[in-house]
Order: C-alpha cells, then sequence, then structure tokens
C-alpha cells in the first residue's frame, strides 16, 4: 500500500497578515498539494486552508504574539529574559508535537532572520534531535547581512544561529545572488544551496477565469513563444487566412508559436461556412495544427461552455505576446483598444480606419506585401523592438510561473 506524502511548511505568519514570504507560501502548498501531498501549514498567527492543506497554529511563532514581543525587546538589547529557557523548551515541545511522524519540513525565513528568536533556537534544536527527518531551510533574508538588523545581532546564541550551519539539512533561496551572499556568510559551498526563485500565480493576480487558467495549462501556454491572439469572427473581410500563412512563416523562426484565433466556427442556415471549412482546410495543408488552434474547438475538448468565450478571450489579451488584426475592412477596429488597454503589442492591416484609431500605437502590416514580408516584419519586431515591460512579462510568464513551479523547480528536490 502506497503511503500518504506529507509535508510541514512552517513561517511566523500567514495571510491575512501581510508580507512577501506570506504571499509565497499559499502558491507553494498548493502545488505540494496538487501532487498528492496532505501539507501542513504551521504558524503563529493567519491561516490558509484548501484542498490538502490546513493550518495548525502555534501562537508563539508569530512575531505578534504579546509575550513574543517582550522577549524580543529584552533581545534587541543582549540580554536574555529571565524566562527565556522556559519559553525555549516549552516552544520546542509544542513544535516537536505539530511536526510528530511528519519527516518532511520547509522551514521559511525562521531560521535566518531575527524577528523571533525564541522560534529560531527551538526549530534548531528540534532539527539537531530530529536526524531520521529532511529539513528544508528556505532563505529569503539574512539579516546578519542587513543594515536594519546588525546593531542587534550578538555573537553567541541565539543571535549567532542565523548565521551558523546545521549538518543534514538542504539549504534552498530564492536567488542566485542570495545562494552567494549566504555561501559566503555560512562558510560553505555554493552547491550546498539550491536556487528556488519565487513566483508568481498570474492567475489570481490577474484575477482570470478558471476556464482561462484550464487552456493555459493544457496548451502549457508558458512554453510557447510568441503566443499570437487572433480576436476575429469567422468572416472573410476579417482576413484570417494572412494571419494563419504569416503564422506558418514565423515558426521558421519561432517553432513553438501559437496562434489562437478566438471567433466562433460561422454557420449559415445550420451548415458550417464555406469561410470557416477554408480556414481549417488552410491550416492543414500548411501543416500548421499545432501552430494555429480554434478556440471553440478548445471549448469543446475541455467542455467548456462557448458563453464563456468573452472571458476567456479578455484573459487572453493580457497572456498574449502580441495581437494580429488583419482585417481587409472596418468601420473601427475594438480589438486595437482591447490591446491597448491590455498593454499587449498589436499588429494590425494597414489600412485608413486603423491609422485613425491608433495612429503611430501599432505596427501595420502593408496589405500588398506578401505573407512573408509581413512575417519577417514581425520577427524583426518581436526579436528587437519589443519594449522592456513586454521583455519581461515573457519572461514573468516562461520562468517564474505557478503553474510550472512544480515541474521546473521542487519536483528535481521533492519528487525524487
Amino acid at each position: 500500500m502506497k503511503s500518504i506524502k506529507q509535508i510541514i511548511i512552517a513561517h511566523y505568519t500567514l495571510p491575512p497578515i501581510v508580507g512577501g514570504v506570506e504571499n509565497i507560501i499559499g502558491p507553494q502548498a498548493e502545488a505540494f498539494a496538487q501532487q498528492g501531498y496532505l501539507v501542513t501549514l504551521l504558524s503563529g498567527e493567519g491561516k490558509i486552508e484548501g484542498k490538502n492543506i490546513k493550518t495548525s497554529l502555534v501562537p508563539d511563532l508569530s512575531p505578534n504574539n504579546p509575550h513574543i514581543q517582550k522577549v524580543q525587546r529584552i533581545l534587541k538589547f543582549g540580554s536574555l529574559p529571565e524566562d527565556y529557557e522556559y519559553r525555549l523548551h516549552n516552544l520546542e515541545k509544542k513544535i516537536e508535537t505539530q511536526i510528530g511522524d511528519i519527516d518532511t519540513i520547509i522551514i521559511h525565513n525562521i531560521m535566518s532572520m531575527p524577528f523571533n528568536l525564541t522560534a529560531t533556537e527551538a526549530f534548531w534544536n528540534y532539527i539537531q534531535k530530529s536526524k531520521d527527518k529532511q529539513f528544508y531551510l528556505w532563505t529569503h533574508d539574512l539579516a546578519w547581512l542587513m543594515d536594519d538588523h546588525k546593531n542587534y545581532l550578538y555573537n553567541r546564541k541565539p543571535w549567532m544561529l542565523l548565521k551558523s550551519v546545521l549538518p543534514n539539512v538542504h539549504y534552498i533561496t530564492i536567488s542566485e545572488y542570495r545562494r552567494r551572499q549566504m555561501a559566503e556568510l555560512l562558510g560553505i559551498p555554493r552547491k550546498k544551496i539550491i536556487v528556488v526563485p519565487n513566483v508568481l500565480k498570474y492567475q489570481d493576480f490577474l484575477s482570470f477565469h478558471h476556464e482561462t487558467t484550464q487552456i493555459i495549462s493544457q496548451l502549457t501556454l508558458f512554453h510557447r513563444y510568441p503566443f499570437i491572439l487572433i480576436p476575429a469572427r469567422q468572416l472573410p473581410r476579417k482576413n484570417i487566412e494572412r494571419s494563419i500563412q504569416i503564422i506558418a512563416k514565423l515558426k521558421e523562426s519561432f517553432p513553438d508559436v501559437l496562434g489562437i484565433i478566438t471567433g466562433q466556427t460561422e454557420l449559415i442556415n445550420n451548415e458550417v461556412s464555406p469561410y470557416s471549412i477554408e480556414l481549417k482546410r488552410l491550416v492543414k495543408e500548411l501543416g500548421v495544427e499545432n501552430h494555429i488552434l480554434f478556440l471553440d474547438e478548445l471549448f469543446d475538448t475541455l467542455n467548456i461552455s462557448q458563453v464563456k468565450n468573452r472571458d476567456v478571450v479578455h484573459d487572453l489579451y493580457f497572456v498574449a505576446h502580441l495581437v494580429l488584426y488583419l482585417s481587409h475592412d472596418e468601420g473601427f477596429g475594438l480589438p486595437i483598444l482591447e490591446a491597448g488597454a491590455a498593454r499587449t503589442p498589436i499588429a494590425v492591416s494597414k489600412i485608413p480606419v486603423f491609422r485613425e484609431t491608433a495612429e503611430d500605437g501599432v505596427l501595420y502590416l502593408p496589405t500588398d506585401e506578401s505573407s512573408e514580408f509581413n512575417a519577417n516584419r514581425l520577427v524583426k519586431f518581436l526579436k528587437e523592438n519589443l519594449s522592456r515591460s513586454d521583455l519581461l512579462f515573457r519572461r514573468v510568464f516562461s520562468q517564474y510561473n505557478w503553474q510550472s513551479y512544480w515541474h521546473d523547480y521542487l519536483k528535481p528536490i521533492f519528487g525524487k
């Protein structure tokens, strides 16, 4: 019988307490929970609950606890309170009880920051006597290297624990910069420290609909570049065939290019329109079945109602690297406004009404040149002319993305 995987994730506090580490713990817990772990969040204050996630509170872990604040005020001046040893042993017993027989424990920042030194020493003592368990000391900050704390740190216990090495633990930090600092401070080789960057759960940050998240996961959009949104109905004047031809050329420079046509298949007298049939034939003829997708077909595959089209298209504007809108004829060009509101680059056909609507805010593709020349303009734009914010978005979405967090960073450590 396969044993249940369990993990403890410990930090001073949890949301709704505000803090950078607090923002990371929820998504991290969800990543483990999705892999079948039963996750216990051990904290002094706050609460996160979810499927396979529970919170266990030990109030003495919180720096906001009045008793801990009293202890900290005395420690700040280099003295130990009279009841320090009593509180230390009491907290150590509570930690031992909460962890029980769970053998995988992540501890965020408590072992490197001085906000609750009683907790630091209690965990230190517990780690030393629990040689059968796996401890992962997740270090975001290093008090001994920070001007805010240097004047209140002393070369004796418990302060010196913040810069001392524990045997038989796994050290993890959040950037190569922190790894260099940590290796120097602790006097250990850099290779002994694993870098796992923080990630953004973009679907919460951007308030995405659940259906959008399904689609992004299904398509592994975070590994596709460029992702091109084609927000057009399947009507001849929308000139969608030109977009298909351009993407067929783009895949020579960008093998992972992906375009999504958002308009539903058009029906005439309950029959699929000749134009919709022609678009699907062209996709097959050009061999771009893996590079051009129709959103309505994707909805059918994932059992998403077609009434959700507008919601999903709205969200996709924010993750697209480029919007392609090459109509022959329009009265205005609403996608130009939508792309502008999302700050997403847009390339449009060079027709008078688009010039009126967008002026110099878009990339114009001449209608009298070949799809190959249009594609060359886009290649140049995507390689040379994206703004710094566009380049940063690409990096965030591909490298610091919560959906790839387990696969890219956690699985190599915990999935063995």
